[in-house]
């Protein structure tokens, strides 16, 4: 489930920018009638008509009323975005590599990551097991992989968010990268129209912040968020822009493999694993699977054969780019091999009877994840030195 650090910056400002965005939308929204509309701007609208009250609403402004011009509402607040719980696992200050992060800057990041596994709850398809209280909140006392409490997963994940932005942004300050009057310009013009769409609703934007990410939110500390995380997106484009490619780096290992389960893939995540008598009979399989395979169509055609039997989860074709497969299936690609190799490979998964096909030229996009996985293999090397280790303040 962890997230590669690099790419989770940029999507804790696609999921800020999302938010924003709704705040500018909730007008057109408003046109149904008779039922409620709560959405993750914060707020809680009440579009049915007939539904009459005071002016006044809860902040003291003087907003809508029940004749249809502005529907009445009810305000959302820090303590109904989070239990307690949450709350108590938010606003700390911590320092990485000389650079320290307020309760505010925090909070963004835990946000985020709070809403991401809250999304997976909304999809019973996923197969996650996400512990949830019966208030409907995240458990963060409850076991959310084999290893970790949920609160210890954001923790953990916030943490490396933060560490993917201070490597960035030293980047960025060794390159002497700045933005520009345009960067800045759109950062302006996307809070001044979320600030007005909130003030349209008779909440301050402050308030409409402070739902989110504590009492500590303000306009002016958003502002510098996002042109901190502009800076990094930047820093990222230049690194990969000019990235040199060294003798054979820009080909991928394309792969076929025929996946025999140790763990019951049908269940939530984390998988169960199967008994030890089903996961020595995975195995099992895998090696007389190995040993009947004479070229790549036979494996195709026996592996279609497994999977459709059901003693197989899955029989498929890869080229893979770093950092889309687990480390053990990744490493095995990466490795020197000879067109028809044949091995077996253990995950977390099961047993994988590994086909190698060739190596392709990367297109423009892949050539892309290549320098992307480059940028986080140099952050992986800088963090073994533990010098980007997190200092808690509280």
């Amino acid at each position: 489930m962890k997230k590669t650090k690099i790419v989770a910056v940029l999507t804790a400002l696609m999921v800020m920018t999302s938010i924003l965005g709704t705040a500018c939308s909730k007008k057109d929204e408003s046109s149904s009638v008779g039922s409620t509309l709560s959405s993750d701007s914060g707020v809680s609208l009440s579009i049915d008509p007939n539904v009459t009250g005071s002016n006044t609403n809860a902040s003291g402004v003087s907003g809508a009323s029940g004749d249809g011009s502005m529907p009445n509402y009810v305000k959302m607040t820090f303590e109904d975005n989070y239990d307690q719980a949450a709350i108590k696992e938010m606003s700390k200050v911590v320092t990485i590599h000389g650079m320290q992060f307020t309760g505010l800057e925090y909070n963004y990041y835990f946000a985020n990551e709070y809403t991401q596994l809250m999304s997976m709850t909304m999809n019973p398809s996923g197969g996650y097991n996400i512990p949830m209280t019966d208030s409907g909140f995240l458990d963060m006392e409850g076991q959310l992989t084999e290893d970790k409490k949920t609160k210890e997963y954001l923790r953990e994940l916030v943490i490396s968010d933060l560490q993917g932005e201070v490597f960035l942004l030293e980047y960025a300050k060794e390159n002497n990268l700045k933005l520009d009057d345009t960067v800045i310009a759109k950062i302006d013009d996307t809070l001044k129209s979320a600030n007005e769409s909130a003030q349209q609703y008779g909440i301050t934007f402050d308030e409409y912040l402070q739902s989110y990410y504590g009492p500590e939110a303000t306009e002016q500390g958003m502002r510098e968020i996002l042109q901190r995380y502009e800076l990094v997106t930047l820093a990222m484009k230049t690194y990969v822009e000019n990235y040199k490619f060294e003798e054979g780096e820009d080909t991928l290992p394309k792969v076929y493999h025929v996946l025999f389960p140790t763990v019951d893939l049908s269940a939530g995540y984390p998988y169960p694993e199967l008994s030890e008598e089903e996961q020595e009979a995975a195995k099992k399989k895998a090696e007389e699977f190995k040993a009947s395979v004479t070229s790549l169509d036979d494996m195709k055609t026996k592996g279609d054969e497994k999977t459709a039997s059901g003693d197989a989860a899955e029989a498929s074709e890869y080229t893979v780019s770093i950092g889309e497969m687990v480390p053990e299936f990744e490493a095995w690609c990466y490795e020197k091999h000879e067109p028809g190799d044949v091995d077996i490979v253990k995950t977390a998964f099961g047993y994988h009877v590994m086909y190698y096909i060739e190596a392709v030229p990367a297109d423009d996009s892949q050539k892309q994840r290549i320098a992307y996985g480059k940028l986080q293999a140099a952050l992986d090397e800088s963090l073994k030195s533990g010098e980007y280790e997190a200092v808690f303040a509280n």
